[in-house]
C-alpha cells in the first residue's frame, strides 16, 4: 500500500514508499512545515506569511505562496492533492499521510496505558526509534517551531519514563542503568528519571551509587531553584537507606528459570499453605513432597507459585510438567522430557532424562499425578539419579514412595473464600455487590473449594446472588458450578466432572461403597459408615488417600457436601434402602445411650450428628406408617431427643419433632407416649410458653403415674411443680413440690433428690421463707456432698438464701464456691445465667447498680441468643432485687452499663462480677 510520510523528528522530511521526495528550498519546505505542523487545520495565507516570512516578506507574497504550493504538488506527485486550497488558506489533508511526530505520540500513549511491561518496551522503542535528531532542527526559526519543539522533548521524556517503569517491573535494572544515566545527566531537574535510576542501582546491588545519585539531584536542585527534592524522592531514598523489601523486584534472569504456567488469574488467599510448602521443600531432606486434596481444591495453583518461590533456589530453573492428559503412565517419562526439552533420539528415555537431570539443581512440577499412578517408581528412580532434583507432585493420592512428604491441601478459609467468589463475580459482573456475611455462607455452602467457588461466581451476571444463594442452600451445587472456562480442561468445566474423574479412578466396588455414604449428614464415625453402608476401616482409608472422604479427627469423618451431592447422583434407587438403615442405626445409637451414661457425656456424645440425627427424624417421619403401631419408632427417637435438646437448644426448630410425633403415633404405648408429652413440656417452658407447657406437662403425669416406670411420673410432677412456680403460682408449686419430694424418697434413690429440693428453695426464696430453702440445700449438700457439680448448684441456691438473710458477706463466700465448678462445666449456660442474677443482687446491696445493670444486660443477651425468655417467677424476683436499684441510674448511666453488658457473653459477664464482687 502506497504511503507518504513526513518526518519531523529530525530535519523535515518527506518520502513516498520509502523514497525521499526533493523538496526544493528553504521557503518551500517551510511551507510544508508550518501545514504539516498545523494539519489537519486549514491555514490562512496571511499566518503562513508570518511564519515564513515575518515583517520581510516579497512584495507580493500570496503569488510566492502558490508557486511553492505548485511546485510541492509537482514534488509530492500522486499525493499532490494532500496539499488543498481552501479559499485563502491551504491544508495538509491527512488522509493517506504519515507524519512521524503524531506517530510518536500515538505510540507513546499506547505504551502508557499497555498493562505488559514487554509491550510497553517495544513500544516505546520503536516510537524513540523515530527520531533523527533533534526535532525540526533545519526549521527552528519559525515561530511555532518552539513550542511545538518543547513539547515533543516533554513527550520524548515521558516516553522515557514509561520505559523506565517497564523495565524496572520486568527485573532489567542492570540493563536500564546505563541507558537512563546520560538522560539524568541532560536533565537534572527531572525527578522521576532520577528516581528511576536510583530504584535501577538500588536493585542492581549499587545502594551507595543509588544515594550519590540522590545527593547530586538535591544538590542541584538546591543551587538552581533553592528547593529540596519532592517527596516522593524523599521518601525513595529513606526506603533505600533501610532497604525496603518493597522496593526489590525479581531480576530478569532469576524470570528466565521459571518455566511454569503464566496464571490469567490472581491466587486469593493461601499465604500460609504457600510458605509451608516452600519451607518444607528447603529442607535438605525433603526431596519429593506430594501436594493432596479433592479436585478443585487449588493443588495446580498451589503447585505454581510455590515453585515460583523457589525459584533462586534452583541454578537450572522450575519446571512444570502438565500430566492431565497422559493416561498411560509408561508415558510420563516422555512428556517430562518433552518439558525439559531433552533430546531422547527414540532411545531409553528414563536413562536420557537421569543423565539429563544427573549434575542439576532443578525443581520438578508433576500436576496431576493420580491418573498415572503407576508411574511413582519413575520419580524414585530420578531422585535416586540427580541428587539436586527436588520434585512437587500434585495428586488426589499420595505416591507412597520412601521419604515422600505429603500435604493435604484443605479447603479455603472462610476470610479467603469470600473475597475470591467476589472478585471472581466482579469478572463478570463490576458492579457485583453483595453482604459479606451472605458471600462467606455461600461459600461454606460450596465447602471453600476453589473450583466450585470460582464457576458458581462467574455466573452471577446470569442468575442473580440471591438466587444462587437459595439454590446452593437447597444443594444444587453440582447444577450452578457450571459453565467454566472452555480453554480448561474438561474437568475442570464443571464441578461434576471434576469429581467425576477422582471416582472414576477408584475400584467399582469402592465406588459403589462411596456413594452409601450420601446419607450421613454431617459426618460418621468408622463404626456407623460399617453399620449403614457397609464401608470398612480399609476403605475408608483408601478415600482419604484419595481424597474424597475427609479425616476430621477425632474418629470421624465427613464428605464435603459437593462431593456428597455427587455422591447422591450416584447412589441412585438405592438411596431409601440406604436411608433407612441409616434412620435405624441412629434410632439404636440414641436409644442405647439414652439414661445409662451421665448427661454431659450424652451430650457430647450426640453433638456431633445433630445433622445425622435430623436425617434419620426425616426418614422416620417419612416411612411412619411402615411401623406397628404407627409412628412408634419416630416417637421413640423424639422422646429421647427431647431431653437432649432441653439441655442443648430448647428453642431450636429441632423440638417441633415432639409434636409431630406424638399427633402421628397415637396408638403408641401410654409410658412412651408421656415421656414424649414430658420432653415436649420442659422445652416449652424454657421457649416461655408455661401455660403449654403445664398442659403437656400434666398430660404426661397423667400418662406415667399409672405406668410401669416411677421414675418419669417422679420427674413429671417435679417438672409441673416447677412451672407452676415459673408462672408466678408459688404457693401451688411449694405442695407440687413437697409431693414431688416424698416420692422420690419412696424410690429409694433410683431419682436424685437434688432436683426437686433445689426448685423447692428456690420457691422458698419466693415465697420469702429462708428456713426452708436454707434445710433443702443443706439436704442436698448432706447427700450429694461428693458431686463437686451438685454441690456447686446448692451453693449458688445458698447465695441466693444468705442475700434473703441480709448477709450478703455470706451470699459472696457462697458463690465464691459455686462459681469456679459452675463455669468449668460445659452445657451450664443457664446456670450461669442465675448466677449472675445472684450476682446482680448482691451488686445491687454493694451500692453497685450500675455493675448489676451491665450483668443483667448480659444475661438478656443470652435469652435472646438461644430464644427463650425469663419466666414471671424469675423476672418478679429481678424486679424485687434490683428494680428499685436500677430505676434510681440516670437514663444515661444505664443505658451506658446495659451496652457494656449486652457485649459480654455469659463468661466474661462472670468474670467481670468475680472480679468486681467477691
Amino acid at each position: 500500500m502506497h504511503c507518504l510520510r513526513i518526518a519531523v523528528l529530525g530535519p523535515l522530511e518527506a518520502t513516498i514508499d520509502g523514497a525521499p521526495i526533493d523538496l526544493g528550498s528553504r521557503k518551500q519546505r517551510a511551507v510544508l512545515g508550518v501545514l504539516t505542523a498545523l494539519a489537519p487545520a486549514a491555514v490562512p495565507v496571511e499566518r503562513l506569511v508570518d511564519e515564513i516570512w515575518g515583517d520581510a516578506g516579497p512584495a507580493n507574497p500570496l503569488r510566492s505562496l502558490q508557486v511553492y504550493v505548485s511546485a510541492l504538488r509537482s514534488a509530492l506527485g500522486e499525493y499532490g492533492d494532500r496539499l488543498a486550497t481552501e479559499g485563502r488558506a491551504y491544508r495538509l489533508i491527512a488522509d493517506g499521510v504519515e507524519i512521524d511526530a503524531e506517530r510518536f505520540s500515538r505510540l507513546v500513549r499506547q505504551a502508557a496505558a499497555e498493562p505488559d511491561p514487554d509491550a510497553a518496551v517495544a513500544l516505546v522503542d520503536e516510537a524513540l526509534a523515530l527520531w533523527r535528531g533533534e526535532p525540526w532542527q533545519d526549521l527552528r526559526d519559525l515561530p511555532l517551531v518552539a513550542p511545538v519543539v518543547v513539547a515533543l522533548e516533554a513527550e520524548r521524556l515521558t516516553a522515557a519514563a514509561v520505559r523506565a517503569r517497564a523495565l524496572l517491573s520486568l527485573g532489567r535494572h542492570r540493563e536500564l542503568v546505563p541507558w537512563l544515566e546520560p538522560l539524568v545527566e541532560q536533565h537534572p531537574l527531572n525527578e522521576e528519571l532520577r528516581g528511576h535510576l536510583m530504584l535501577a542501582l538500588h536493585r542492581s546491588d549499587r545502594q551507595a551509587d543509588a544515594l550519590e545519585v540522590y545527593a547530586a539531584g538535591r544538590e542541584t536542585k538546591a543551587d538552581e531553584t533553592g528547593l529540596d527534592p519532592g517527596e516522593d524522592l524523599q521518601r525513595l531514598q529513606a526506603a533505600i537507606l533501610t532497604d525496603d523489601p518493597a522496593l526489590r523486584v525479581e531480576d530478569v534472569e532469576l524470570r528466565s528459570r521459571r518455566h511454569l504456567p503464566a496464571p490469567v488469574t490472581s491466587l486469593v488467599g493461601r499465604e500460609t499453605e504457600i510458605a509451608s510448602v516452600v519451607a518444607l521443600l528447603r529442607e535438605p531432606d525433603n526431596r519429593l513432597v506430594t501436594i493432596t486434596g479433592p479436585g478443585g481444591i487449588g493443588k495446580t495453583r498451589l503447585s505454581i507459585a510455590v515453585a515460583r518461590g523457589l525459584a533462586a533456589d534452583h541454578p537450572d530453573g522450575v519446571w512444570f510438567v502438565a500430566l492431565d492428559a497422559v493416561h498411560d503412565h509408561r508415558l510420563v517419562a516422555g512428556a517430562v522430557a518433552d518439558a525439559l526439552e531433552v533430546e531422547t533420539s527414540g532411545g531409553d528415555v528414563p536413562a536420557a532424562l537421569k543423565a539429563h537431570l544427573r549434575d542439576l539443581r532443578m525443581l520438578l512440577v508433576l500436576d496431576n499425578f493420580e491418573q498415572v499412578d503407576d508411574a511413582a517408581p519413575l520419580v524414585s528412580d530420578l531422585l535416586a539419579a540427580a541428587a539436586g532434583l527436588r520434585v512437587l507432585v500434585t495428586s488426589r493420592v499420595r505416591l507412597r514412595l520412601y521419604g515422600e512428604r505429603v500435604v493435604p491441601l484443605d479447603p479455603l478459609a472462610t476470610i479467603d473464600a469470600g473475597p475470591l467468589f467476589v472478585e471472581r463475580a466482579r469478572g463478570v459482573d463490576p458492579g457485583f455487590d453483595a453482604p459479606p456475611d451472605t458471600v462467606a455462607q455461600l461459600c461454606d455452602q460450596l465447602d471453600g473449594i476453589p473450583l466450585a467457588i470460582e464457576l458458581v461466581a462467574a455466573r452471577v451476571d446470569e442468575i442473580p446472588f440471591e438466587t444462587l444463594h437459595k439454590q446452593l442452600a437447597e444443594r444444587q451445587a453440582l447444577d450452578l458450578a457450571t459453565h467454566g472456562p472452555r480453554d480448561r480442561s474438561s474437568r475442570q468445566r464443571t464441578l461434576r466432572d471434576a469429581i467425576a474423574w477422582s471416582v472414576a479412578l477408584l475400584p467399582e466396588e469402592l465406588a459403589g461403597r462411596f456413594a452409601r455414604l450420601a446419607v450421613f449428614d454431617g459426618g460418621f464415625t468408622a463404626g456407623a459408615a460399617a453399620a449403614v453402608t457397609g464401608v470398612t476401616s480399609a476403605d475408608l482409608t483408601a478415600l482419604v488417600r484419595a481424597s474424597l472422604v475427609v479425616d476430621a479427627g477425632g474418629g470421624r469423618f465427613r464428605l464435603l457436601e459437593t462431593l456428597r451431592e455427587y455422591a447422591g447422583e450416584l447412589l441412585g434407587d438405592a438411596h431409601d434402602q440406604v436411608a433407612d438403615a441409616h434412620a435405624e442405626w441412629y434410632r439404636r445409637f440414641v436409644l442405647d445411650a439414652d439414661g445409662r451414661i451421665s448427661i454431659p457425656a450424652w451430650i457430647k456424645l450426640i453433638d456431633p450428628d445433630r445433622a445425622n440425627l435430623r436425617a434419620a427424624l426425616e426418614r422416620l417421619y417419612v416411612t411412619a406408617h411402615d411401623d406397628t403401631p404407627v409412628g412408634v419408632r419416630l416417637l421413640e427417637l423424639t422422646s429421647a431427643l427431647g431431653r437432649y435438646w432441653y439441655h442443648v437448644g430448647p428453642a431450636s426448630a429441632d423440638t417441633e419433632w415432639l409434636p409431630r410425633a406424638l399427633a402421628l403415633a397415637t396408638d403408641a404405648d401410654p409410658t412412651l407416649r408421656g415421656s414424649a408429652a414430658y420432653a415436649l413440656a420442659i422445652c416449652r417452658g424454657e421457649q416461655g410458653l408455661v401455660e403449654e407447657a403445664i398442659e403437656h406437662c400434666r398430660t404426661a403425669y397423667d400418662l406415667l403415674r399409672d405406668g410401669p416406670d416411677p421414675l418419669w411420673a417422679a420427674r413429671a410432677l417435679n417438672s409441673l411443680a416447677s412451672l407452676t412456680h415459673d408462672i408466678g403460682h408459688s404457693e401451688e408449686a411449694a405442695p407440687l413440690l413437697d409431693e414431688s419430694i416424698a416420692l422420690r424418697r419412696t424410690l429409694g434413690g433410683a431419682l436424685p433428690l437434688a432436683i426437686p429440693l433445689s426448685n423447692r428453695a428456690s420457691v422458698a426464696v419466693q415465697l420469702g421463707d429462708a428456713a426452708t430453702a436454707r434445710s433443702c440445700l443443706e439436704e442436698i449438700l448432706r447427700v450429694e456432698g461428693d458431686d463437686e457439680l451438685e454441690a456447686a448448684f446448692a451453693m449458688m441456691g445458698m447465695a441466693d438464701v444468705e442475700l434473703l438473710a441480709g448477709d450478703p458477706d455470706a451470699a459472696a463466700v457462697c458463690l465464691r464456691t459455686a462459681v469456679e465448678t459452675v463455669m468449668a462445666e460445659d452445657y451450664q449456660d443457664y446456670r450461669l445465667m442465675e448466677c449472675l442474677e445472684t450476682f446482680a443482687a448482691l451488686a445491687v446491696v454493694r451500692g453497685r447498680a450500675d455493675l448489676a445493670a451491665t450483668l443483667l444486660a448480659a444475661v438478656d443477651r443470652a435469652y435472646a441468643d438461644e430464644g427463650s425468655v425469663m419466666v414471671p417467677a424469675d423476672i418478679r424476683l429481678r424486679e424485687r432485687r434490683t428494680g428499685a436499684a436500677l430505676a434510681a441510674l440516670g437514663p444515661e448511666a444505664r443505658r451506658a452499663a446495659e451496652d457494656r453488658g449486652t457485649a459480654l457473653d455469659l463468661q466474661a459477664a462472670v468474670r467481670l462480677a468475680r472480679q468486681e464482687l467477691l
